[in-house]
């Protein structure tokens, strides 16, 4: 595309979407056809240029959030109403929520900590533009898996960067190592400790809470087998925050399973002023439930199916 080809299509998308022009009349001041027009405004999409944003009022779970904020002392809960069995739209209204939440509470200077996974992986690709300054984002835990696969960690964190017009910290090193050893000889690495450093100082930390399954990322990454997980699950794991393993009654593994982690530990996360669990999917509540036992999450963004479930297992206690 030429330099007067781009600046066509720049006159004619304002046109349409700032000034509310009908398509007849923009192909008359730019003295095109109406064919043209619109093969401009659908290549605009096409190339990322325009996005649309909707903006509906979101419907409050008000009796389901108090009573999981009361149980569970939290400092704020977003449940998204279920309004349908499509995964994409649950995840839509989560992110919505979050990212909202998020730009009220991330300030000029912020340090923010983010892990990765694929429910943050949607989270980071559907923020609200919030540009700050000063802002760090820092990746709490390892993402470089052992087989052929990507975490996404990189672009997880590279998306809430360009969000918040922000500085970027990789940890570019894996989520497990062989053992406890090793895994200290990595994180007394000069950039390695910078990095986990900044993750210590974070303020705010956002993360996804995962559930024993052989298709967990965890698995498909390379870091454990599925006999592994079948080995997890008979000592009682439940789940994983940041790699860190953790039981049903909100307690955490020890010894090496939890020493071969690099990245943030669970003990700093709990000592945050906002720790902020996402979570979408009610096979996720076991995990969900064990996590604000242990007092790991103070926020909790989840969706509609996932909370009654948590509220049916924390009743049958």
């Amino acid at each position: 595309m030429s330099n007067e080809e781009f600046k066509l299509l720049v006159r004619v998308t304002k046109k349409y979407y700032l000034l509310d022009m009908k398509q007849d009349e923009i192909a008359q001041t730019e003295k095109i056809s109406k064919s043209t027009v619109s093969r401009l405004l659908n290549k605009a999409k096409e190339l990322g240029y325009v996005k649309i944003n909707l903006d509906f009022p979101t419907l409050v779970m008000e009796e389901l959030e108090k009573e999981l904020k009361d149980v569970f002392n939290l400092k704020h809960i977003y449940i998204a109403e279920s309004y349908s069995r499509d995964e994409r739209l649950i995840l839509s209204s989560v992110s919505d929520g979050l990212s909202r939440y998020l730009n009220t509470i991330i300030s000029d200077g912020d340090l923010i900590g983010v892990s990765w996974g694929e429910t943050m992986t949607y989270m980071s690709e559907n923020l609200k533009l919030s540009p700050k300054k000063g802002v760090k984002i820092v990746q709490l835990n390892g993402g470089v898996a052992r087989k052929n696969i990507s975490t996404l960690s990189e672009k997880i964190l590279i998306n809430f960067a360009e969000n918040y017009d922000a500085v970027g910290y990789f940890l570019n090193v894996p989520s497990f190592v062989d053992n406890a050893e090793i895994a200290n000889t990595i994180m007394q690495d000069s950039k390695i400790k910078e990095v986990l450093d900044l993750a210590e100082e974070a303020d705010t930390v956002i993360f996804g809470i995962g559930y024993i399954n052989k298709n967990s990322i965890l698995v498909r990454a390379g870091y454990f087998s599925e006999k592994d997980y079948e080995n997890l699950r008979a000592e009682g794991f439940v789940g994983d925050i940041c790699s860190r393993y953790i039981k049903e009654d909100g307690s955490h593994a020890t010894g090496e399973l939890y020493n071969r982690v690099v990245g943030i530990n669970l003990e700093s996360i709990m000592k945050k002023k906002n720790s902020i669990g996402v979570v979408i999917g009610p096979e996720k509540a076991k995990a969900t439930l064990a996590a604000l036992k242990g007092g790991y999450v103070n926020s909790l963004f989840t969706d509609e199916a996932t909370a009654k479930e948590i509220v049916n297992l924390y009743k049958r206690e």
